[in-house]
C-alpha cells in the first residue's frame, strides 16, 4: 500500500510541476510582486505558503486568462491545501465500507503522512521558484534543473489566449551585465590583446572590458578632428575650404597626408606644436591620461620618438558620445562630424556585423599588428556606441572578422 501511495505521490508531484513549468499559476503570479528575485529563504517560504493557500481559490480566475486546470490537478491542489474534492470523499466512503475500521485507521494514517510529505516536497520545490513582477506567468525553474547562476533573472513570455497551452521557453533577461559577461567569454578565446567599450545611449548604461592604453592607429584622427573644430570655434583657426577638405579626407577616407597637414596647420608650421595642441584638447575635455598622441602618420618628419600613439576605448567612446549629444560643439558642427562618420569609406569591421540598412558612423584604425574600429550605431531598439581595439594577434583577417562578429553579437543583443 505504501508503494502505491508513493507512486501516486510522485505522479501528483510530476503533474503539479509540469503545470507550474509549462502553463503558469495565477496564485503564484499574485504574489510575484511580494517576492524579490533571488531573495532569502524566508521570503521564498512565504511565497510557498501563499501559493499553497491561494492556488485552489484562484482556479476559477485562471480561465479568464485562457488557462484551464485539469480535474486531476484540482484534486492535487485541493489535497495539498487540506480541501477534499467530491471524488476523494466518495472514494474514502467506499474504502470504509470495504475494509472496516482497522483499514480506515491505517489508510488515514498513511494518507496523512503522504500528504505531509507531498506538502514538504512542494515547499522545497517552491523555494527555488523565481517570480517576475512584470510577467503574468510566474517564473518557475528549479535551480538544480537549470543550473542557474545566482542573481540571474529568467522569464518566459507574456500569457495570451493563443499561447496559453504552449510551454514557454526560458530566456535570460537581457542586461548590460549579461552582455558584458557574454563578450568577456568571447574575448577570452581570442589571441592578442583586446579592449571593448559599449554604451547604450538611451539608458546611459555602459561597460569597458580591459580598460588600458591601446595602439590607436588612425582612431587618433577623431581627436585631431576635435582639436581642429575647437580651434575654429575659439577663433584660433580660420575655417576655410582647404581645412574642411582636409578634415573630410582625414575622417571619411582616413588619409594620412591630410592628417599631417592639419597637425602642421594647428602648430603654425610645426608638427610638434600641432601634436601638443591635440594633447591639450584631450586633457581639457576630460579624457584619461591613457590617450596620448606622440606622432603624426606615416611620415618620419612628424615623429617625436617618444612612443606610439595610444587611446583608451572608453575615451574614444566618450568622444563619439560628445558628438552624438552635441555637448561640446554647436549643433551644426556636431552634425558635420556625424555626417563624416556616416560617410566613412572603410566599412568591413563594425558595420559589417550589422544588418543592411542600419545606420552606423564609424572611424577605423589599422596597422601591421593593429585593427580598431569605433562607431555610433543607430538601431531600431536603441542607439549605442561600440569601440573595439585590438593588437598582437596572429592573423589580420581573423582580427577583422572578429570585430565584425563582436558587432553582430552586440546588435543582436540589443535588437
Amino acid at each position: 500500500m505504501k508503494a502505491a501511495l508513493n507512486k501516486n505521490k510522485k505522479k501528483k508531484m510530476i503533474l503539479l510541476g509540469c503545470f507550474f513549468l509549462g502553463m503558469g499559476c495565477p496564485a503564484l503570479a499574485d504574489v510575484s510582486k511580494a517576492a524579490a528575485v533571488g531573495g532569502s529563504e524566508a521570503a521564498s517560504a512565504d511565497v510557498s505558503e501563499t501559493a499553497l493557500a491561494g492556488a485552489s481559490q484562484t482556479a476559477g480566475a485562471a480561465s479568464e486568462v485562457a488557462l484551464t486546470i485539469p480535474p486531476e490537478l484540482e484534486e492535487v491542489l485541493a489535497e495539498m491545501t487540506g480541501i477534499e474534492t467530491e471524488s476523494e470523499s466518495e472514494t474514502e466512503i467506499s474504502s470504509e465500507a470495504a475494509n472496516g475500521a482497522d483499514s480506515e485507521a491505517e489508510t488515514e494514517a498513511d494518507s496523512e503522512m503522504n500528504s505531509r510529505e507531498e506538502t514538504e516536497a512542494l515547499k522545497e520545490f517552491l523555494k527555488d521558484v523565481q517570480l517576475g513582477e512584470d510577467f503574468q506567468i510566474p517564473m518557475v525553474m528549479p535551480a538544480e534543473l537549470g543550473k542557474l547562476k545566482p542573481g540571474n533573472i529568467y522569464h518566459c513570455g507574456r500569457l495570451s489566449a493563443k499561447r496559453s497551452e504552449r510551454i514557454h521557453s526560458w530566456q535570460q533577461e537581457k542586461t548590460m551585465e549579461s552582455l558584458e559577461e557574454q563578450l568577456r567569454a568571447i574575448l577570452e578565446t581570442y589571441d592578442g590583446t583586446w579592449s571593448v567599450y559599449v554604451k547604450r545611449l538611451d539608458t546611459n548604461e555602459s561597460f569597458v572590458i580591459n580598460d588600458q592604453p591601446m595602439k590607436s592607429a588612425s582612431v587618433m584622427k577623431l581627436f585631431i578632428m576635435g582639436t581642429v573644430y575647437t580651434a575654429i570655434e575659439d577663433g584660433e583657426l580660420e575655417r576655410t575650404d582647404e581645412i574642411m577638405s582636409l578634415m573630410n579626407a582625414m575622417i571619411t577616407y582616413s588619409d594620412n597626408a591630410s592628417s599631417n597637414q592639419l597637425l602642421y596647420i594647428l602648430g603654425n608650421s610645426s608638427y610638434a606644436d600641432g601634436i601638443a595642441k591635440v594633447n591639450e584638447f584631450i586633457q581639457s575635455h576630460g579624457y584619461s591620461e591613457m590617450t596620448v598622441e606622440y606622432n603624426g602618420f606615416s611620415n618620419s618628419a612628424t615623429n617625436s620618438g617618444n612612443g606610439i600613439n595610444q587611446v583608451a576605448a572608453k575615451d574614444v567612446g566618450q568622444l563619439l558620445e560628445d558628438i552624438y549629444r552635441r555637448t561640446w560643439m554647436s549643433r551644426a558642427v556636431s552634425n558635420e562630424m556625424e555626417e563624416m562618420l556616416l560617410a566613412q569609406n572603410t566599412r568591413y569591421k563594425i558595420p559589417a556585423g550589422l544588418p543592411d540598412g542600419v545606420l552606423c558612423g564609424n572611424k577605423t584604425g589599422e596597422m601591421s599588428d593593429t585593427q580598431n574600429d569605433a562607431a555610433i550605431i543607430y538601431s531600431d531598439a536603441c542607439d549605442y556606441i561600440l569601440v573595439v581595439l585590438s593588437n598582437g594577434w596572429s592573423s589580420t583577417d581573423t582580427a577583422i572578422s572578429r570585430i565584425a562578429d563582436i558587432s553582430g553579437q552586440v546588435y543582436e543583443f540589443f535588437n
